[in-house]
């Protein structure tokens, strides 16, 4: 039902134009004056009937009242002197239409019917520009957001392709000094037999060789295991025994650095189903990392949760932190803020978690410590070997 304003200040003309209105199906309010008009509310309005004659401030001050608001309600004047001169000034005020008194019935309802259509239409018109630039600003919004998940996706797999290829190459450097290695072990072994002959310090020196050629084989089975293709064996087990039986391996270490272990294990997310050797290699990574970043001793927290249908485990030290940069760069290969060490123990266990179709995130600041996160689908398929 169109809201009509109706305003003159003869009461008899508005009671007679009220009526018609009314009964033509328009919700009529009505005012004698400028002041009396301008408390009604200009966005409740659909058409406003004004008689320029107007007590104080004419009806064409009305008009440019109206017309100033920032909606638009067409306007119809009602004027007693259909002068040719009043009607340039009607017009450059903005006037819908005019009609000329004595008011005839159908006029009228023929002209506030034009107005109302028309501020249909208008209304209309702004309503579906307003829905075509917010479906633009969506559209924009989601243009943007696509582009960088696709420029992270080819940043990822150009970092990914040059990990592969580092992997490769660290790989087959490894696996030609396999081979020498081993012979310089037997080499050392058979110098060690003829210790007998030797004195203390040369038998001492001959222990260091096979001691360097030992570490120097684990180095190579850490690249050639990172590099090689692992399929995962998942199997229903239990997180929270995983979790002891790391911390029970690594107590030595937990004890010689003033470690205090607080554990937080959810029984709801104990049972699941992952690869359990490839789960203890990731843990046994997260777990020495921070202990080691505690040399002065401190406090690690462990906490296994289970949310939904995905298994959450963190592990959080109180130990010296790293940097925003190097956080950046913390699951790189051969990347390390250690002394010792090949900077493969944060790459191994993404690769372990991603293979799981999970994620692992770090959070940490200097002086900070350190919270690793790691979330991975509890309820998988099944199978001996799955990937």
């Amino acid at each position: 039902m169109p809201t009509v304003l109706l305003v003159d200040d003869e009461p008899s003309i508005r009671l007679t134009m009220g009526e018609f209105l009314k009964r033509a199906g328009y919700s009529v309010l009505t005012a004698a004056d400028y002041n009396s008009a301008v408390v009604h509310n200009v966005e409740n309005l659909d058409v406003a009937v004004i008689d320029i004659n107007l007590p104080g401030k004419n009806g064409i001050q009305l008009l440019q009242n109206i017309r100033d608001a920032e909606v638009y309600v067409p306007v119809i004047m009602i004027t007693g002197e259909p002068s040719l001169s009043v009607i340039p000034e009607i017009v450059r005020s903005g006037a819908y239409d005019f009609i000329a008194k004595p008011i005839v019935k159908d006029v009228l309802l023929n002209a506030v019917g034009r107005a109302a259509e028309k501020k249909r239409l208008i209304d209309e018109k702004r309503r579906l520009e307003e829905e075509v630039r917010r479906h633009a600003e969506e559209l924009e919004m989601r243009v943007a957001e696509r582009t960088a998940e696709l420029v992270e996706t080819h940043k990822k797999l150009v970092t990914q392709e040059r990990i592969n290829a580092l992997g490769r190459a660290a790989a087959q450097v490894a696996h030609e000094v396999k081979n020498p290695l081993a012979g310089l072990l037997l080499y050392s072994l058979h110098l060690k037999s003829k210790a007998a002959n030797f004195s203390e310090s040369e038998t001492h020196l001959v222990d260091k060789i096979v001691d360097t050629i030992n570490h120097l084989n684990r180095r190579v089975e850490q690249i050639l295991g990172f590099a090689r293709p692992f399929n995962l064996k998942l199997t229903r087990a239990n997180i929270n025994q995983v979790v002891n039986d790391v911390l029970e391996l690594l107590q030595p270490q937990l004890t010689a650095n003033k470690v205090e272990v607080r554990l937080s294990l959810n029984q709801h997310a104990s049972d699941a189903i992952f690869d359990d050797a490839s789960m203890r290699g990731t843990l046994m990574n997260l777990i020495l990392n921070a202990i080691e970043a505690m040399p002065d001793g401190g406090t690690l927290s462990v906490t296994t949760d289970r949310v939904s249908d995905a298994l959450r485990v963190e592990v959080v030290d109180t130990g010296r932190g790293i940097g925003a940069e190097e956080a950046k760069k913390i699951f790189e290969p051969f990347y390390t803020t250690k002394t010792h060490g090949l900077g493969l123990g944060m790459p191994y266990a993404r690769k372990m978690i991603e293979q799981h179709g999970g994620t692992i995130s770090l959070s940490s600041g200097l002086g900070e410590g350190t919270t690793v996160s790691i979330v991975v689908p509890a309820v998988q398929k099944e199978a001996d070997n799955a990937r």
